[in-house]
């Protein structure tokens, strides 16, 4: 008895992962903060230069838009790849500062603080370029882009009513974010 109950509840879970993971449906550990900040993003006229180059044609972009979101884009993400690796090389020394048997208090402090100011700037550097991505739009591109945003929401949700999922929460406030909106 014990081992048909044993054998159910194995093949019961392996059948649960099986179904998350079929077809790319399993989320990779920060799609859902990626996704929140996303939609964060979206509602608030922001859109990421790689959406908006995918709708290119739906939006009306001209050659001279295309070039320059491209180009902001490649130059936003050289300069984010090289903070956030900055950023580990100063957590890298941080921990190596906390293994040794004395802690230099200062030195801890001076590390935290600059590290904080290194995450500070990146996500600043980000918001700044979304900005300057929106920019390049005219107001009747930004209109096109609002209104798939809200087609795409309402097909996700009926996507995921129908897959039985949790659907989307609506459009969330700052003050709603468990975690920062900027975490990637």
């Amino acid at each position: 008895m014990n081992k048909k109950i044993f054998f159910l509840l194995i093949m019961f879970l392996l059948l649960g992962s099986l179904a998350q993971a079929q077809d790319g449906k399993r989320l990779p550990p920060n799609m859902l903060n990626s996704m929140r900040f996303g939609l964060y993003m979206a509602e608030n006229n922001l859109f990421e230069a790689r959406f908006i180059l995918r709708l290119k044609t739906e939006i009306g972009l001209t050659p001279q838009q295309e070039q320059k979101i491209e180009n902001m884009m490649l130059a936003y993400e050289e300069s984010a790849i090289r903070r956030g690796s900055d950023i580990k090389v100063l957590e890298l020394k941080f921990a190596s500062l906390l293994k040794g048997n004395r802690i230099d208090r200062r030195e801890m402090e001076k590390m935290v603080r600059a590290t904080a100011q290194m995450k500070t700037d990146l996500q600043v550097g980000h918001l700044n370029y979304l900005l300057d991505v929106r920019d390049t739009l005219s107001a009747e591109q930004i209109q096109k882009l609002e209104k798939m945003k809200e087609k795409f929401r309402r097909e996700m949700r009926d996507k995921m009513g129908k897959r039985g999922g949790r659907p989307l929460p609506p459009f969330i406030d700052t003050e709603d974010l468990e975690e920062s909106p900027l975490a990637f």
